[in-house]
């Protein structure tokens, strides 16, 4: 019977390393992506001008060459270097909604493998205003943006079931940034990118925190391509990593990235 009973237990401690086993090689094979946060704002293509309206290319200020969404960044300037006024002053943008994004990514790793990966969530679903003054910020008026959590996917629905019930989504369906302050404007946004910081207050998850993005801006005819950039750990904004108990871990930093085309109102 000892005999018996030894046996058993060795099958089913057996069954269950297989078990880790086989969740790792799925996690490999069909979770596992190799993603790279994107380096420059993107380029304005036709299908972001007839979103805003328009019909034609600029030719005098169209870009040479795509540039792609993980192309090398071309030469920057810093906003601090430029002078004179700013030709944004006194106006307001609003985002060009179903061209414009946000995505997340954050670096996932096998348990019992060295090697790790960086997964990515997107949405399309992104809204909201920059309003300006020579000084910056229009104080009279709200600069903010908001992304629906909901609806961020990746290509698995495996983890978007995970990081949807990190985010409590069906609690905190979105995320609210609010601007409160921005980096010199320069005289004139061109079509390499431009460096600058927004700051403002994160609304993520019920918890209100202060963050900075660094923005990479371009200018093509009358829109601005905006790439923003930031990060944050999950315990800033009180979100348990979705980690996969023995099987995926998940690193604490993760980096957000939003894809803003915007035109004036």
């Amino acid at each position: 019977m000892k005999f018996l009973f030894g046996g058993l237990i060795g099958r089913l401690l057996s069954l269950a390393v297989l078990a880790v086993i086989a969740a790792g090689a799925g996690w490999y094979f069909f979770i596992r992506e190799d993603n790279e946060a994107q380096k420059a704002a993107a380029d304005i293509t036709d299908e972001v001008r007839q979103a805003a309206g328009q019909t034609a290319t600029p030719a005098a200020t169209s870009p040479t060459g795509s540039q792609g969404s993980n192309a090398t960044a071309p030469a920057t300037t810093s906003a601090a270097q430029a002078e004179g006024a700013s030709a944004y002053a006194g106006k307001s943008y609003r985002i060009i909604e179903g061209q414009s994004g946000a995505w997340y990514l954050a670096d996932e790793k096998l348990a019992r493998l060295p090697t790790g990966s960086t997964a990515k969530g997107t949405t399309d679903k992104i809204a909201g205003e920059f309003h300006l003054t020579e000084d910056g910020l229009d104080p009279s008026k709200a600069t903010t943006f908001t992304v629906d959590l909901a609806s961020i996917t990746s290509d698995n629905s495996r983890r978007d079931e995970r990081m949807r019930g990190a985010l409590e989504t069906s609690k905190y369906p979105t995320t609210t940034f609010t601007a409160t302050a921005i980096s010199g404007l320069p005289a004139e946004f061109g079509t390499a990118d431009t460096i600058l910081q927004l700051t403002g207050t994160l609304d993520l998850h019920g918890v209100q925190k202060e963050v900075t993005w660094e923005l990479k801006v371009k200018r093509d005819g009358d829109i601005l391509s905006v790439l923003g950039t930031t990060a944050f750990k999950y315990a800033d904004f009180n979100i348990t990593k979705p980690d996969i108990a023995g099987v995926v871990s998940v690193a604490e930093d993760v980096t957000l990235q939003v894809q803003l085309f915007i035109q004036e109102i």
